[in-house]
């Protein structure tokens, strides 16, 4: 007979006592919650008694909501960090995405919060257990980190940085630079327009942008002076086309996320000995799914936990626990839609979301049209 699963230890620090009083009585004996006014109170309560997650609005009654993110993530790394937009502005959440698990908008269902906080603690599990650690070792010299966009994108993260000093960065490395112009030209990014600085195609794509076509090219273009693998070649046009239409499907301060996720979420397919996830394995075949080596070496990489989880579960969208179109499920959309993913059609109609279909399709056909007609 199962153990009883033990409930989960939420600390809400700044949520709205009726916000927090329905969600109590909702979640019943499946969680506990702690409440905090403001960051000392809640940093004191971690200090006292271990959390699984941390439910923060961006005001605090002392200190900021991301800040306390921040301090989490440095220092209680094990806990799930959540932030909850509670007045529909981007800005919040645009600043927090590199400390931050899961975005959240209220009203919070009580089902759908226990199964996307389960869903990190699973993957959590699954990426840290030995099985896929021995797994990866077994495919031989992983890539390195993408330093030159990493610090890009902590850099743009700024609001007030210049697009003078993000020129500047990326003009540190010639062959970087080469690459963010030739991208900035391409048929997918010109408009049709000719741009021959760094400078205008720092401003003419703007930081979000920008910092996905670094990303794009330093991951997936062989930024070094070698001849570009056709392969890889091919699977950074996908990845882009993908990054671009997640961003539409999702709008709001969750559209930069699930573009980047989308963009990242094939990064597995350039290591050797992985298979499709959605192939089984035959007898005694242990090798990884792409999508499990592609979470495995973000997450070496030191990226935001929301693009691994992305990175891992595009293919099968429904272990995500999210509701509705998520960030998972924009970047399986984004992918099934570039042509190299199945459509979960059980997950689409679960969701509800089988009605969106012919607009996704026509939001597919309008960017590849956009992108035609810059080419000619």
């Amino acid at each position: 007979m199962d153990a009883p699963i033990p409930p989960l230890r939420l600390l809400f620090a700044g949520i709205d006592a009726r916000l927090a009083d329905a969600l109590a009585a909702s979640l019943g004996a499946r969680a506990s919650l702690h409440r905090a006014a403001g960051a000392a109170e809640a940093l004191a309560a971690l200090r006292e008694s271990p959390f699984d997650a941390a439910i923060v609005q961006p005001r605090l009654a002392e200190g900021s909501g991301n800040a306390l993110l921040g301090l989490l993530k440095r220092d209680q790394p094990r806990v799930i960090r959540c932030l909850l937009l509670d007045d529909g502005r981007d800005a919040p959440g645009l600043a927090a995405l590199e400390n931050v698990h899961r975005l959240l908008e209220p009203p919070l269902d009580a089902d759908a919060l226990l199964a996307g906080l389960g869903a990190v603690l699973a993957l959590r599990e699954r990426l840290e257990g030995p099985r896929l650690a021995e797994a990866i070792g077994r495919v031989g010299r992983l890539p390195p980190p993408p330093a030159l966009s990493l610090d890009l994108m902590r850099r743009t993260e700024d609001p007030d940085v210049s697009a003078r000093e993000v020129a500047a960065l990326v003009e540190g490395d010639p062959a970087l630079a080469a690459k963010v112009l030739r991208l900035c030209n391409s048929a997918m990014y010109s408009g049709g327009r000719r741009i021959d600085d760094i400078h205008t195609a720092v401003v003419w794509l703007g930081n979000l942008t920008l910092r996905r076509l670094v990303l794009a090219g330093e991951v997936f273009g062989g930024l070094r002076g070698r001849d570009a693998d056709p392969a890889h070649e091919a699977l950074r046009e996908r990845s882009l086309q993908a990054s671009k239409l997640a961003a539409r499907l999702l709008p709001g301060p969750r559209a930069d996320r699930a573009a980047t996720a989308a963009l990242l979420a094939g990064v597995g397919r350039l290591l050797p000995d992985v298979r499709l996830p959605w192939t089984p394995p035959g007898d005694g075949d242990e090798r990884p799914t792409y999508a499990e080596a592609g979470a495995y070496l973000l997450a070496l990489w030191g990226l935001p936990q929301g693009l691994v989880e992305a990175c891992a579960l595009h293919p099968a969208p429904g272990l995500a626990g999210e509701s509705g179109l998520g960030v998972v499920g924009a970047c399986h959309v984004a992918w099934a839609l570039v042509g190299d993913v199945p459509l979960d059609e059980a997950w689409l109609s679960r969701q509800g979301l089988d009605a969106a279909r012919s607009g996704w399709h026509a939001l597919a056909a309008e960017l590849a049209v956009e992108t035609a007609g810059a080419a000619d």
